[in-house]
């Protein structure tokens, strides 16, 4: 079982659960649609005929990224790479669903967290207006948003949900809320959270600053969030391949997600989320995210016209943003790890990342969760400096670790049940074998289940909804098995007790 729960640790760092600790990590043949743009400059009307990388670049990213999805077992994956002056060299790799069609650079997928600096773009935009004030209270312009300490959320700022430092915990950003949730509603279902207290200058990443901050830029707007997107970063951006509905984008092309279950694939779609849009769910395309770098790249401009000021760029990439340790530092939407900004992210069944070195902006999309999306960013980033990508290991050999592993978890609960079926019937621990059961419930059948259960997602910083819908399998397995265990182990308990009361009952018939 501790074998399953590092792996299940290990996973909710590649999903962007915890993509703090992914920055800093910085510190065959498939079927494929092929594209390479060279657009204009974001300064210039015409269009530049440069090649952003040369042929052999082009065929060792193609190569690296064959391997890493065969590899990794990823179904389907696109790439952007783009240069600060507006070349574009993007590719599809893999299938986007089970019918075989091919991914192409205008396929849309799920970001994740990548979504965030979207949601963060927009409040900067209305910053620049003058319809936000940074330093104001949330309820200013959201009166309903509240919490469990009434007084400590009346003094929540804005720029405190931008830069996750609102004392808003991590837990309350692991829900996975319903479909029929608006966010206008939201921020009253906020009433019970606990706030970290006074001192709320400490970072804390959490999905909940974003959802609320989509909820406060259609209070401000007068827009749905979907509308404000679309029109005041979509359009400008050139993004047509990008949605934040899911029925819409669907129409459009969006890729299937996938998700292991015991290292089989299989295809996942989980119901739509609206209320976490902001903090997770917009769909995109590597051609629009290659769009929408160039825009960061020039700090708020793309093809002469500036979506947010340069100051407020500056600010979104980490200038005084929220030092997280060990030199990185939370801008709004962004984490800046040295001269690197960079972020990932991943539901149920995507995972994304995106990153920005220099005059170089990559971005990388998968149509599978729980991959090394940083692994594989890093990989590209190695190519483009002349390097070689680090080795990709094969998913196979973990893959077949937690099935051996998972079937003895199951085959151990299963002697359990044995156990204590002969127990209860006709049979009695031997008087000097006492210890050795008392050990054996104590340890396997009370403590390991108990830790599980409880101890171990608080130190994950998880819940176990999200478990399940993440890493399903694995998860199920553990619960299920901890949940038996327990119920096992309390009854053995309760029939070692009564033998002990009932010293006559004592025998010496091997168990």
């Amino acid at each position: 079982m501790s074998v399953l729960l590092c792996t299940i640790a290990a996973g909710f760092v590649s999903y962007g659960l915890v993509p703090e600790r992914a920055a800093m990590a910085l510190a065959g043949q498939t079927n494929s649609e092929y594209t390479t743009l060279a657009l204009a400059s974001p300064t210039l009307p015409d269009h530049s005929t440069a090649a952003l990388l040369e042929q052999q670049d082009s065929e060792k990213i193609d190569r690296f990224m064959e391997t890493a999805i065969d590899r990794l077992h990823i179904p389907g994956a696109a790439i952007g790479i783009v240069s600060k002056d507006g070349e574009i060299y993007t590719k599809g790799y893999g299938k986007t669903n089970a019918n075989g069609k091919a991914v192409t650079p205008q396929t849309p997928f799920i970001l994740g967290s990548t979504s965030k600096s979207f949601t963060g773009l927009a409040v900067m935009q209305l910053a620049d207006e003058g319809k936000i004030d940074l330093d104001a209270p949330v309820q200013t312009y959201l009166p309903e948003f509240t919490a469990a300490n009434a007084q400590g959320a009346a003094a929540v700022t804005v720029r405190q949900l931008l830069n996750q430092t609102s004392g808003i915990p991590a837990i309350a950003g692991l829900k996975l809320h319903s479909s029929d949730l608006s966010l206008k509603q939201y921020p009253a279902t906020l009433k019970d959270m606990k706030l970290r207290g006074a001192d709320s200058a400490k970072f804390e990443y959490s999905n909940t600053n974003y959802n609320v901050l989509g909820a406060l830029i259609q209070a401000v707007s007068g827009q749905t969030y979907g509308e404000y997107v679309q029109k005041h970063i979509f359009t400008p951006l050139s993004m047509e391949h990008s949605f934040t509905s899911r029925a819409l984008a669907e129409q459009n092309g969006l890729s299937q997600g996938h998700q292991s279950v015991f290292g089989w694939v299989r295809t996942a779609n989980p119901p739509e989320r609206p209320v976490d849009v902001p903090s997770g769910y917009i769909m995109s395309s590597a051609e629009d995210m290659a769009h929408y770098l160039i825009a960061q790249m020039n700090n708020g401009v793309y093809n002469e016209k500036r979506v947010v000021s340069e100051a407020s760029a500056l600010l979104m990439h980490g200038q005084d943003g929220a030092p997280m340790g060990k030199g990185a530092t939370y801008g709004m939407g962004w984490i800046a790890v040295g001269h690197i900004i960079t972020h990932d992210g991943g539901v149920e069944n995507f995972s994304s990342n995106m990153l920005i070195e220099g005059d170089t902006g990559i971005v990388l999309l998968l149509n599978k969760n729980g991959s090394s999306v940083g692994v594989i960013t890093e990989g590209i980033r190695n190519i483009l400096k002349g390097e070689e990508p680090p080795s990709i290991p094969s998913e196979s050999g973990s893959d077949w670790l937690v099935r051996v592993i998972s079937l003895l978890v199951f085959l151990f609960v299963l002697r359990s049940i044995y156990v204590t079926v002969r127990w209860r019937r006709d049979v009695r621990p031997e008087r000097r074998s006492i210890i050795v059961h008392s050990l054996s419930i104590g340890i396997l059948h009370l403590a390991l289940p108990l830790f599980l259960l409880f101890a171990a997602p608080n130190l994950l910083q998880v819940t176990w909804e999200i478990a399940l819908a993440f890493m399903p399998g694995i998860s199920h397995l553990l619960l299920i098995a901890s949940i038996m265990l327990l119920a096992f182990g309390i009854s053995r308990l309760i029939l070692l007790i009564s033998s002990l009361r009932n010293p006559s009952s004592l025998t010496t018939r091997p168990q």
